[in-house]
């Protein structure tokens, strides 16, 4: 059977970076949650942004997934398909994450002066990189290759089986959630947050929209007569923003005294939501007559990985300079802060694409601003 032609889309770019916008909204917030009262106005934004933005990592897990069933569902699952598969994930993934886990456990050691054992450090550094542990924000690619290890398994399921391609997305609940209950009464592991099953609702709805993609944007483009269902998405979305941050403010407030479950459910809810409104936004974007804001959101979505791996080096260095003082320098010190690691992240990554030689090495795969005419339109199997 000849494959589908798969079509390239830029609405996958337009959804990177709304992802990395919520990625940046919590680590940059997050001085200004702990740095501010509770009982201070400043500290309800804070904490909105704070939580409202944890949809980063479901959201690209829910990218990926999609991009990877969008693109090799409607292949032939061939030996040579995988050995190409997990070749673009050794050099464009895993080698990039080998480099900054290295990379943040050094700085880290240097701003701790930690260099006194060197085998304690190395034993450290390994422990660290088979767990994602070097830094906070790399538990994402170690969460994301437990993925591509799974995908043939999931793929050749995906094909064979029908019922599990209809019924993806409560399957994919299912399977989360038994893992949520599971792990909670009797395996207690500490770091489930860099356990893949923690995402699994995520992962199968980008499968499930991947598989029946044409059908879903049809959907999607026939908003006239759907607007209902749209309209009952985004009011879901809505109210789990609110239900999510409220909760974390009575936490933080010390008023908080219900189960822990509301608190998982509130942020699992409160993505999923996020991801189909992304997806359905994204779709409407590309339809609209903006070509400056699209023309951004595609330079900032191809550079999205690399944005992602290094912008806490500039939060780590700009807030060595501010940690408190006057009200007024510390609230515009975060947003300095902010703009500084945003822009300062996509400048780094942008020129090493362009000028620096196998940049795939340190950002994975990106494209050449001033190249272009070699690959005007790579594929959508991307970085993430």
């Amino acid at each position: 059977m000849k494959p589908l032609a798969r079509k390239h889309l830029d609405e996958v770019q337009y959804a990177r970076v709304l992802a990395l916008f919520g990625v940046f909204a919590v680590h940059s917030s997050s001085t200004g949650v702990v740095g501010t009262n509770p009982e201070s106005f400043t500290f309800i934004i804070y904490n909105f942004f704070n939580i409202a933005g944890k949809i980063g990592t479901p959201v690209f897990i829910f990218l990926s997934s999609f991009v990877l069933f969008y693109t090799y569902y409607h292949r032939e699952l061939t030996a040579s398909l995988f050995q190409k598969f997990y070749k673009k994930r050794l050099l464009y993934i895993l080698v990039p994450y080998v480099v900054f886990s290295a990379f943040y456990f050094l700085f880290k050691a240097y701003l701790n002066k930690n260099f006194t054992d060197i085998p304690v450090m190395l034993e450290e550094f390994l422990r660290d990189l088979a767990t994602g542990k070097a830094h906070n924000h790399l538990y994402f690619v170690f969460v994301s290759v437990q993925f591509y290890l799974m995908f043939p398994i999931l793929l050749y399921l995906f094909k064979k089986f029908a019922f599990i391609r209809r019924y993806a997305m409560p399957i994919g609940f299912i399977i989360q959630w038994a893992w949520v209950l599971l792990n909670s009464a009797y395996l207690q592991v500490p770091a489930k947050g860099s356990v893949a099953l923690t995402y699994f609702m995520f992962y199968f709805f980008g499968a499930f929209l991947g598989v029946y993609y044409e059908k879903v944007a049809a959907w999607i483009g026939n908003w006239r007569k759907v607007w209902p269902a749209i309209a009952l998405i985004v009011a879901g979305y809505f109210y789990m923003i609110y239900f999510y941050v409220s909760v974390y403010y009575d936490i933080r407030t010390g008023q908080w005294s219900g189960n822990s479950k509301w608190i998982e459910f509130g942020w699992s809810m409160h993505a999923l939501f996020a991801a189909a409104v992304i997806f359905i936004f994204v779709h409407f974007l590309e339809t609209w007559n903006l070509p400056r804001i699209k023309k951004f959101m595609l330079e900032i979505g191809g550079v999205s990985f690399g944005m992602y791996l290094i912008h806490p080096f500039f939060l780590m260095i700009l807030r060595m300079y501010v940690s408190g003082g006057e009200p007024l320098i510390f609230h515009s010190w975060q947003l300095i802060t902010l703009l500084v690691t945003f822009f300062s992240s996509w400048l780094i990554v942008r020129l090493f694409y362009d000028f620096v030689p196998n940049s795939w090495i340190f950002f994975g795969q990106g494209n050449r601003v001033f190249n272009k005419s070699k690959k005007a339109k790579k594929t959508t199997e991307a970085n993430i």
